[in-house]
């Protein structure tokens, strides 16, 4: 099935701008969007699309008492046709730098505020969204590989709610004609058909996680909390309205975000495909895909990998660091990382995995990434000197 016209728009949209991966150096020209067969993710899928409906065409309904609705339209996020993703008053598209692998998903995402309210940010990570917010996050695959964008098709749709004691997350199905989507509690496995690059028409298993399985990346220190939507990953450029410009900037000026503001000095992250130095791309990789378990408070925590990008010590990032309690998840491997011996490192022996007691991440992952999993081969050959001691 084809995407409605004006899906195909945002999409083709937002794939074809020229923007940035960041606003620092070395950004790299596609900012953070796949447009390969690794997965073309629209990351907001928002360049020239309405900013908003007029005030008096749709207003969401966030009711945290009566939360979570049966259907997504029932918030009423976006406006006219649901597929059409044309936001309603108060709902705001946002981009990353350095999408998270989903399986060749793209993705489309927006934040919604309540009237009146506005995010306050003291730092890189610390973006404290109002009570009733709501971070949005469409994903879709490609019904034909050789037409990406051309054939958007949307799957799911995950919200994360900001509720008065912290984050609650919940997850929708779309059906097959894009006129709703129904939450799913338990999860689900479903069959994606599609045309691959080769004009072969084949399938593919995706995994719908259940709803406790968004704490396996949401939660730090047992608390559910954000991962895109931190300075690292937002300080980039975007097109709006035909012009290129700081995302922060643009939404500040929208008043998204408290004036006041105070971005932090972290590390910013670059395009991992981009033509950023690779060592750049590379720890940029493994934050936005590793770094929400593999750090303090994280999932992955006690292994005492830690996988941020401001993380400035080799061993802890996994330099000849020997693997903690990682069974068979080691693969009789001795380091997470051997310098310029990529076969010798745990971390790519996992990445390559599809096994479950091996491959890395958890979930909700079935599909390795072949780039991402490339991109770490190639800064990993390039360490020296050779070896661990």
């Amino acid at each position: 099935m084809r995407c409605r016209p004006s899906i195909c728009s945002l999409l083709a949209v937002a794939l074809g701008a020229v923007v940035l991966g960041g606003c620092d150096d070395g950004g790299g020209g596609a900012g953070g969007m796949d447009t390969g067969p690794a997965g073309a993710d629209a990351a907001g899928a928002d360049a020239e699309a309405p900013d908003a409906g007029p005030p008096d065409v749709g207003v969401p309904t966030v009711d945290l008492a009566a939360l979570p609705y049966p259907n997504l339209s029932d918030y009423g996020f976006f406006v006219g046709s649901m597929a059409d993703l044309v936001p309603a008053t108060g709902v705001h598209p946002y981009q990353v730098v350095a999408p998270l692998w989903a399986d060749h998903a793209g993705k489309a995402r927006f934040i919604y505020l309540p009237p009146g309210t506005a995010i306050e940010v003291r730092g890189d990570e610390a973006w404290d969204l109002p009570v009733g917010a709501v971070v949005i996050k469409h994903f879709w695959y490609s019904a034909d590989r050789r037409d990406p964008e051309g054939t958007a098709t949307l799957i799911e749709t995950r919200l994360l709610v900001r509720g008065p004691d912290g984050y609650e997350g919940h997850v929708y199905l779309w059906d097959e004609g894009h006129a709703d989507a129904t939450r799913m509690v338990a999860g689900k496995r479903v069959t994606l058909s599609f045309t691959d690059e080769a004009g072969e028409v084949t399938t593919q298993r995706y995994l719908l996680p259940n709803t406790n399985q968004c704490a396996q990346c949401h939660a730090n220190d047992d608390r559910l909390g954000l991962l895109g939507v931190v300075s690292r990953q937002l300080d980039r450029a975007v097109e709006r309205e035909g012009a290129t410009l700081p995302q922060l900037d643009w939404l500040a000026s929208r008043g998204v975000i408290a004036p006041g503001t105070d971005f932090g000095d972290a590390t910013r992250l670059v395009d991992p495909f981009g033509d950023a130095p690779v060592d750049r791309r590379a720890r940029s990789y493994l934050d936005a895909n590793c770094a929400h378990c593999h750090r303090a408070g994280g999932q992955g925590g006690p292994s005492g990998l830690v996988l941020q990008a401001a993380e400035q010590n080799p061993t802890r990032f996994g330099v000849c660091k020997a693997p903690v309690a990682a069974g068979p998840g080691a693969g009789a491997r001795t380091a997470d990382i051997v310098p310029g011996d990529p076969e010798a490192s745990i971390m790519v022996y996992r990445m390559s995995s599809t096994d479950p007691e091996i491959k890395m991440p958890e979930l909700p992952n079935l599909l390795s990434d072949d780039l991402g999993v490339d991109l770490i081969r190639t800064w990993i050959a390039g360490m020296t000197p050779p070896g661990c001691p």
